[in-house]
């Protein structure tokens, strides 16, 4: 039997602060992500 994932829980800082880097580099989102150790989807709300 598979076992659930947990789900992480991120702080509001961290949310804003990853938004804020995606926004304003000049990397790519997905660079941004990798370097955060998220998805890109989830930083690009997809």
């Amino acid at each position: 039997m598979k076992q659930k994932q947990k789900r992480q829980n991120y702080t509001k800082e961290f949310k804003l602060e990853a938004v804020r880097l995606a926004e304003n580099s000049d990397r790519p989102k997905k660079k941004v992500a990798e370097e955060l150790g998220i998805s890109d989807l989830l930083l690009c709300g997809g």
